[in-house]
């Protein structure tokens, strides 16, 4: 039989064949039904969470704080009811708690009764933050717990950018007053700066006239010394003083007794010779007396003892008188010694107390001599200081004027901040994200669509295997090349039905919109032949095991082709495998036909994935080859 007539007749059979023919129609939609399917259901969850319900159970109480009323719950509660993100179901904490275990909601959000009391500490040394809680059932949901996290975090956002608003108008509100008190500040700073330069002049006035005082006090000290020194010395005469007078009182006490004791003597002695001297005067009546009885005596004769007698009379007479006026004498003297006694004691008390005093000016001037010195020392540590002080002042009027400009600059800049809601919002959210996508993705299913698709393609190579002949044939094969296109080119038909077919529905049915439509349909038909060829050589080969490894590359090729998750966060086995297997090149074109437009990349894709189908072809017709040489020599034997 002709090579021709040997292939039409093989195709001839498939095509008889109803069973074969129904099973072939069925596959060319498994790639569509199995990629549609699931891409369809699951397009873009995220525009209908409004369907997803969720419980809220409020306990918040409300608070009032400093003139300001806190109810943060009542009011979160308000938002979610214009909120349409999900579907809210406002019941009890007990309610909520109910309906999570039984699969009523996906997740729970309870707010606690703390909550607003919380909020109004801000402004307290210790605020405490907001607690929201968020409860979910992970093991029920997980998906559904990831949406809900993400739908919490976003409320958490829009309610501290809410708080964030009212504590910035509280902040500028306080920051206002501030700004008036800087400017009393600066005022009340430049008055100060005012005194203290009249303090920095009058401070200098002193140095400078303290510094003039500076030679007389030193003269004053050394006065002071000199005059301590005399003192001593007046202390010293004034104690010789004493003592001579002390010696002189006692003298004059021993000439008032013996004056008194001699005038009472004269007294003794007047007393005494008075008598004799009248004695005297009747001795001279008794001789007149005498001369006249006694005629007869020569008076010549009794003359010199007239003479005598008269004499002795005038002379007792006048010593009498002189020794009478030496009694009187003596008596004044007796007397005035009493007084001068009676003064010279008096004398030697005060000479007593003006050597006590002249000690204790002598001590005092040793004071004053100590005094004046510390004085001096005192009056050069003062400049001194004052110097320093003057230093100190002139610094701290030069603070002082900076502070005054720095407070009214503070002050100005403060009043020259345009607070209003703009700024206010800005403060809450100063910062917005701003995404600049490089490729757009529209949804979830545009998304997955390369890795459902690549996987699509290789379950429906997969399936055609096991009910479409890939070994068998109705007449012998004449040639190991007519066996392979008798049985390539129905597969090769195959995947062009899946490229169609699939991309048709995907396309019009589901809503994918490629960036280039022409290249995708040619990077599907090469991916689906290369899947094809591959599996072809491991059923050729091996039949119903070779099958098995095709479900284990399979396997293999969605956990490592990063159709989902980032290649990185794979296990390093997988990592590894991720540049070896085909299907991660098909995953990296369909997302340059579908998203990226990257004609570079997905050349370079194709041109990996020829190898592949080269390769499986090679080997295909090598094992058809070994396998016809066989059946010959079974023949022939």
């Amino acid at each position: 039989m002709e090579s021709k007539s040997w292939l039409l007749n093989e195709w001839l059979q498939v095509l008889k064949n109803k069973k074969w023919m129904a099973a072939i129609i069925v596959i060319l939609f498994v790639p569509s039904l199995y990629s549609g399917t699931y891409l369809w259901a699951n397009w873009n969850p995220y525009a209908h969470l409004e369907r997803l319900p969720v419980a809220v159970a409020n306990d918040d109480e409300l608070v009032s704080q400093q003139g300001r009323t806190y109810n943060l719950g009542k009011d979160l509660v308000s938002q979610l009811h214009r909120d349409k993100s999900f579907h809210w179901v406002f019941v009890s904490k007990k309610q909520a708690d109910r309906g999570l275990q039984n699969n009523r909601y996906y997740f729970e959000i309870y707010i606690p009764k703390d909550f607003s009391k919380r909020a109004a500490t801000f402004t307290k040394a210790m605020p405490s933050p907001l607690n929201l809680y968020y409860k979910v059932n992970v093991g029920s949901n997980f998906l559904a717990s990831q949406i809900g996290r993400t739908g919490v975090d976003k409320i958490r956002e829009k309610l501290s950018e809410s708080l964030s608003k009212n504590y910035a108008k509280m902040v500028f509100a306080g920051l206002f007053s501030v700004s008036k008190v800087l400017q009393d500040a600066s005022k009340g700073s430049g008055k100060l700066s005012t005194n203290l330069r009249k303090v920095t002049d009058g401070t200098n006035k002193i140095i400078n006239g303290m510094n003039q005082g500076k030679q007389p006090i030193a003269s004053f000290s050394g006065g002071a010394q000199q005059l301590s020194n005399a003192a001593d010395q007046l202390s010293a005469g004034a104690n010789k003083i004493n003592s001579g007078f002390e010696k002189v009182n006692s003298g004059m006490g021993s000439l008032e007794t013996g004056l008194h004791t001699l005038y009472n003597s004269s007294n003794q002695l007047t007393n005494t010779v008075t008598p004799i001297s009248g004695k005297a005067g009747q001795y001279q009546q008794l001789f007149s007396d005498f001369q006249k009885n006694h005629p007869e005596i020569n008076t010549q004769e009794l003359q010199p003892l007239q003479n005598a007698g008269k004499d002795l009379t005038e002379k007792s007479a006048f010593f009498i008188y002189n020794l009478q006026k030496f009694n009187d004498g003596l008596g004044k003297a007796a007397d005035s010694s009493t007084a001068l006694h009676t003064g010279t004691s008096q004398l030697a008390r005060n000479v007593t107390k003006l050597s006590a005093g002249a000690g204790k000016i002598a001590d005092s001037e040793k004071k004053l001599s100590t005094g004046a010195s510390s004085l001096e020392n005192g009056w050069n540590s003062a400049i001194q200081n004052l110097t320093s002080l003057k230093k100190n002042l002139e610094q701290i009027t030069a603070g002082s004027n900076q502070l005054t400009s720095q407070l009214a600059d503070g002050a100005k800049k403060i009043g020259s901040i345009h607070a209003g809601e703009q700024l206010y919002s800005m403060m809450a959210n100063p910062v917005h994200l701003k995404e600049e996508l490089v490729h757009n993705v529209p949804n979830y299913g545009t998304g997955l669509a390369p890795y459902f698709i690549s996987l699509s393609l290789f379950v429906g190579a997969l399936l055609i295997s096991t009910v479409f002949p890939i070994r068998e044939t109705s007449l012998p094969p004449q040639s190991a090349w007519l066996w392979f296109l008798s049985k390539f080119i129905i597969l090769a038909f195959v995947s062009l039905g899946h490229c169609i077919i699939t991309n048709l529905i995907l396309i019009y049915a589901v809503g994918l919109k490629p960036v280039d439509t022409g290249w995708l349909f040619v990077f599907t038909f090469i991916a689906s032949i290369t899947f094809m060829s591959i599996i072809q050589f491991l059923a050729t080969a091996a039949d119903h095991a070779g099958r098995f490894l095709a479900v284990i590359l399979l396997v293999l090729q969605l956990t490592s082709s990063s159709g989902t998750f980032p290649m990185e966060l794979t296990p390093w086995f997988l990592q590894k495998l991720h540049g070896v297997l085909p299907m991660t090149f098909t995953v990296q074109g369909f997302r340059a036909a579908i998203s990226t437009g990257d004609h570079t990349l997905l050349f370079h894709d194709v041109l990996i994935l020829v190898p592949y189908f080269l390769i499986s072809v090679l080997l295909t017709l090598a094992v058809m080859k070994i396998m016809l040489h066989r059946w010959e020599n079974v023949v022939h034997s």
